[in-house]
């Protein structure tokens, strides 16, 4: 089901909808109702190779024309057509109802149906063409299934009935069936496409539908496969799996058969004579073509608004030619009629194919090495080799290269560097072949450093030298090394295996090429000694008396039970690292210098560094002191946070008032410590003492005094900032002084101020509050205890200063065209936000207000030009002058100027479209020529316009170009444009060469063609059958008594010609006719028989002969097929068919049996 609603959108997307207008007759049409596009694929290809060429034409239909169709119906009616035979689907009821589906659908103002049901060839029945259509219908109800499959003989009957079509109605065949022909035995297949083929011949268009089973496969179908060969193209063939979507099938084909963008169509392709046409490669296209040397033709019965495709394949005959060569040639055309039945023909589009050589092959080179120095000849063997090949080495050119042959070059190899080059084979088209060479070249040894080393190897060994390999292999006495590093051909390095004993060895360097040098004893292997335990290094060597700090102590052959000593006293072991390195920690010094360091195997072997470490004198630290203590008193209470500065405190010290301990709360440094003062037990003075962990201490007699009670303290104004501030208040003022108490209250004059922030008993933050007059008020803080103190005159209130008249310094820009719109910046003093701006007694806008000094206006228009005041107005009616302020100004005249004219000259007639550019031009500018006013056809801007060339009347010669703006402004370009009498010219006539029988439709190009030229060929006037432009004419050639090049000339009113040349062919000479096919080859003996005949070189009026007795020629299709009918025979037996040309000349014989 899938692949039927494929092929119903692919039929139904190129269906028009049928109506039923009438179709012209009288007159051809006026489209043309083809498009041809022909593509090849690959575009480019070796000599070797094949590409494929494909021709699409597009139909299209016209519009609102119904062509006029007469339709037999071909319905089958064999036994396979019945339920039984079909799972039970019943394939003969939906093909009887699909089929009336077709006739129902019909304009029968317009068609024709006819009918032929079939089975065997006995049970043929047929219903004439009618336009009845319940006649139609009823006859269609009549058909029962049941017999054989005569498909031939069915399309026979139908071919029988179209020949009483009407004139001007189109034949056409819709036949469907469900299977393969049987009928008759043996033949029944061709004989069913031979069948078809006639009809075809005979200009029938020819539908076909496959009516497969629901599990059949179209692409392997037996009756698909037959039934698409017998369609008119592949566009009219459909399928359906089942009987599902036949009725739509039928309804589709009833809305396509009117339609037709083309009748009778010959495509012939003429493939160019650089190319061949591959056999078969054509076999796949409905139809498929016919085949004469380098040309195919495909005949069609029609075209309807479908794209068909057909393709083929060539091939380059030479083998040795390449280029862009041309594919086909100029004889590549399609002829058909359109709706109207007037003969048409159209071009086929010619395409290159860029055809290469193929690419050489190097299959191999010998010697495929040597020397870097070059010199030696090397062969190069392989294919595809052309003369004038280069060969490259790398980047280096071979010299006395020879192609010996395609598939051998021999050539001398230039100097190279050490290793694999590519070797390059590039023919002259820039194809390429490589392969590869090896430049060799003994490695050279300079130096070996170190050239000794120890037994066990390991250590690293760089060589110097040249021509070293990346990947060279080095051995030490026939044992391999490690490739440490690769630097470069002249430097690397290599890790030395283990030597077998002590003593000199051979080095053998090897590079991956095979090359090698030997140097002989260049490497000695070296005795390891005899290592024994000891001390090389203690780090760090030297510490404090009292130890306990990392050692680390380097030496040889360290057992992990090691003990250590510091002079007598035993180290404590941190960390075994190996068997050469140790971490122990420093025991505690008697005495201060250096001591012995000894470490001691389990074996009892010991090592000795003589005074390997050094114990430093112990530090003499001070005592403490005391300089201040604050506070120096508190209450007896305690609690109080005391600082104790002083010198040499040290973490872990102890504080004591009396002697009772004080808690410590922080050490900030060694000079400076917090502690809380403990309780005390009585009033009055106690000693303070400080003891650091050394117990060394320091006591400050009296140092702290218990109180019983604070004494009560008025607070003291020491200094205000700022001191001064507004008569509105707010301004923001820091209070310092002593005993100020949280609570207090702060007053200027006699208005209280809000107090802002408490900091300390030293500082308080309040806000100004506002004052009714000017000058200094005293300022008093109050403690919450009413202790009080007072600054006098402390803070000064300051009055607002009177407000000010506006003042205006500058203006910029301070000029401006009239038209207003000009930005202007006023600076000056005392700038109002609200202010109003005038120049003269005009308002100008404020764009923006910066500050009291800065302002942005817009200009306003001026009705006169001249200096106008600028006057700025405060909110409070201040206001400030300036006189003459602002000039306005009237716009410069703008100049004119035209800097080139293009083109620059033209013809009497006018109308050229002339491009002016330039310089200030306007939009409503005037352009003349000469006195002559041009049309302004397009304002590109103040820099470009283009006008249309005014006709000069006649006169021919150089005129003055003038463009004049709407302010007056106007320039004059002399002589800028040059009027000329039109000279015809022709550049290509296409094409350029005919038969001397006249009829080729002829296409002129060039310029300055007049619809009222005259046209001459050969001598011989002819009309203009279409005139295009000024630039392209069609004509038709006449005839000529003979063959040759005759001049085409073109006559202007003024006398001015155009010449050009076309050449009528020299006739070919007439080839006989000959016969390459007969169809059928046998008949009854009374004659009668239909035969095809297939060939070349017939021509029309032939005679046929049966052994001397004319046949009769039926129909003429063609130079290359022909219908006959056979004469009564005199007896059955062989006779030979032979064919006369009007010429007398005559074919080859083919035989034809009397039965």
């Amino acid at each position: 089901m899938g692949n039927f609603k494929k092929s119903i959108m692919i039929m139904l997307a190129m269906l028009l909808g049928f109506v039923g207008f009438p179709a012209s007759t009288t007159h051809a049409a006026v489209n043309d109702y083809l498009t041809v596009t022909k593509r090849v694929n690959p575009t480019s290809i070796t000599t070797e190779q094949e590409a494929e060429v494909s021709l699409s034409i597009q139909g299209t239909p016209p519009v609102n024309v119904v062509q006029p169709n007469d339709v037999i119906l071909i319905i089958d009616k064999s036994g396979s057509m019945r339920p039984e035979n079909n799972n039970g689907e019943d394939k003969m009821t939906a093909a009887k109802e699909a089929a009336k589906g077709f006739i129902d659908l019909m304009d029968f103002t317009k068609h024709q149906v006819g009918i032929v049901d079939f089975s065997s060839t006995s049970s043929i029945g047929t219903f004439d063409l009618t336009t009845d259509a319940a006649a139609a219908k009823n006859y269609v109800n009549s058909i029962n299934a049941n017999g054989g499959t005569a498909t031939g003989d069915a399309i026979d009957k139908a071919i029988t009935l179209l020949q009483n079509h009407r004139p001007e109605a189109n034949p056409v065949i819709v036949i469907m069936t469900d299977g393969d022909a049987t009928e008759p035995r043996n033949n029944a297949y061709n004989y069913a496409k031979e069948k078809a083929q006639a009809a075809k011949d005979a200009g029938i268009v020819f539908y076909t539908i496959a009516l497969l089973k629901s599990t059949e496969n179209p692409d392997t179908s037996g009756p698909n496969l037959l039934l698409r060969e017998m369609a008119t193209t592949s566009a009219h063939h459909h399928f359906v799996l089942g009987s599902t979507g036949l009725k739509e099938i039928y309804a589709a084909i009833v809305k396509e058969i009117g339609l037709a963008s083309a009748y009778d169509l010959t495509i012939t392709d003429v493939v160019a004579s650089d190319f061949e046409i591959v056999p078969g490669s054509y076999d796949n296209n409905i139809p498929k073509p016919e085949v004469n040397g380098s040309t195919l033709t495909w005949k069609i019965a029609e075209l309807k608004n479908t794209e068909l495709t057909i393709t083929y394949k060539v091939k380059p005959k030479d083998v040795n030619k390449a280029g862009n060569l041309p594919l086909t040639n100029s004889d590549s055309k399609i002829t058909y009629k359109d709706y109207a039945g007037s003969s048409r023909s159209k071009l086929i589009p010619s395409l290159t194919l860029q055809v290469k050589l193929p690419a050489p092959i190097i299959t191999s080179i010998a010697p495929n090495k040597g020397p870097v120095a070059g010199g030696g000849t090397v062969t190069i063997q392989g294919e595809k080799f052309v003369s004038g090949a280069k060969v490259q080495f790398g980047s280096n050119f071979a010299t006395e290269v020879k192609v010996v042959s395609p598939n051998e070059i021999t050539a001398i190899v230039p100097a190279g560097a050490q290793g694999k080059a590519a070797v390059t084979v590039t023919n002259p088209d820039g194809q390429k072949a490589t392969s590869e060479y090896n430049y060799e070249a003994n490695p050279v040894i300079s130096t070996i450093e170190p050239n000794s080393g120890p037994l066990v190897g390991g250590n690293v060994v760089s060589f110097k030298g040249n021509n070293f390999m990346n990947g060279v292999k080095v051995t030490f006495g026939g044992k391999v090394s490690e490739l440490n590093m690769y630097t470069s051909s002249s430097y690397f390095k290599v890790t030395v295996p283990a030597g077998d004993k002590a003593g000199a060895v051979d080095i053998v360097l090897t590079n991956p090429d095979g090359t090698t040098v030997t140097l002989p004893n260049g490497y000695t292997y070296v005795e390891p000694p005899v290592e024994k335990l000891e001390i090389t290094n203690v780090n760090p060597n030297t510490g404090e008396l009292i130890g306990g700090e990392s050692v680390v102590i380097d030496g040889k052959l360290i057992d992990p039970a090691v003990k250590i000593f510091f002079g007598d006293k035993e180290a404590e072991l941190q960390t075994y690292y190996s068997n050469s390195r140790i971490k122990v920690k420093v025991p505690t010094g008697a005495v201060a210098g250096p001591v012995d360091v000894k470490i001691v195997n389990p074996d009892g072997k010991e090592a000795i560094a003589k005074a390997g470490y050094t114990y430093k004198p112990a530090p003499i630290i001070p005592a403490p002191e005391i300089t201040t203590i604050l506070p120096e008193s508190g209450l007896l209470k305690g609690g109080e946070t005391i600082v104790i500065n002083g010198k040499n405190f040290k973490s872990g010290l102890k504080v004591f008032f009396g002697s009772v301990e004080a808690k410590v709360q922080s050490l900030y440094t060694d000079t400076k410590i917090t502690i809380i003062a403990p309780a005390g037990t009585v009033a009055g003075g106690v000693d303070v003492k400080v003891v650091n962990p050394d117990q060394q201490q320091a006591v400050k007699i009296n140092g702290y005094n218990y109180l019983e009670t604070l004494p009560a303290v008025a607070p003291t104004i020491t200094k205000l900032t700022p001191n001064s501030g507004p008569m509105e208040g707010g301004t923001v003022v820091y209070i310092d002084g002593k005993d100020f108490v949280e609570g207090l209250k702060v007053y200027f004059g006699t208005v209280e101020a809000p107090v802002g922030a408490y900091y300390s008993s030293l500082r308080i933050k309040v806000t100004s509050p506002v004052s009714t007059v000017d000058g200094d008020v005293d300022v008093k803080v109050v403690n919450p205890d009413t202790l009080e103190g007072v600054s006098p005159k402390a803070f000064k209130y300051i009055a607002p200063p009177p407000p000010q008249a506006p003042t205006i310094a500058k203006i910029s820009p301070n000029s401006g065209l009239v038209a207003g719109g000009t930005v202007v910046y006023i600076d000056g003093a005392n700038f109002v936000n609200g202010l109003k701006v005038y120049f003269g007694d005009q308002e100008a806008p404020v764009n923006t207000f910066y500050s009291s000094i800065r302002l942005k206006v817009t200009a306003p228009a001026s009705a006169v030009e001249g200096a106008v005041d600028v006057k700025i107005i405060n909110p409070d009616k201040q206001e400030g002058v300036q006189a003459g302020g602002y000039t306005y100004m009237l716009p410069p005249p703008e100049p004119v100027t035209i800097t080139k004219i293009t083109p620059n000259t033209g013809l009497t007639v006018g109308g050229e479209l002339v491009v002016i550019d330039g310089v200030n031009f306007k939009k409503d500018a005037i352009v003349t020529f000469g006195s002559k006013v041009a049309e302004m056809d397009y304002f590109y801007g103040s820099n470009r316009v283009r006008v249309k060339a005014p006709a000069s009347n006649g006169y021919e010669g150089s005129v003055d170009v003038t463009l004049t703006n709407t302010d007056g402004q106007t320039f004059t370009y002399t002589n800028g444009y040059t009027y000329a009498q039109p000279v015809p010219e022709i550049t290509n006539i296409s094409p350029n060469h005919g038969p001397m029988a006249g009829g080729t439709v002829v296409y002129v190009d060039g310029k300055n063609f007049d619809p009222n030229m005259s046209v001459t060929i050969g001598g011989t006037s002819v009309p203009i059958t279409t005139y295009y432009s000024s630039s392209r004419i069609k004509i038709t050639t006449p005839a000529s008594a003979a063959p040759g090049e005759v001049p085409i000339i073109m006559t202007l009113a003024t006398g001015a010609t155009a010449k050009g040349t076309f050449t009528y062919d020299t006739p070919p000479v007439a080839p006989p006719p000959a016969i390459t096919k007969v169809n059928p080859n046998y008949g009854p003996v009374a004659g009668g028989t239909i035969i095809y005949v297939d060939g070349t070189g017939f021509q029309n009026g032939i005679q046929v002969f049966f052994d001397g007795v004319e046949g009769e020629l039926v129909t003429y299709y063609s130079s290359s097929r022909l219908k006959i009918k056979s004469p009564a025979g005199s007896g059955a037996g062989i006779v030979q068919i032979k064919l006369i040309n009007p010429d007398g000349k005559e074919s080859n014989t083919s035989p034809f049996e009397y039965r």
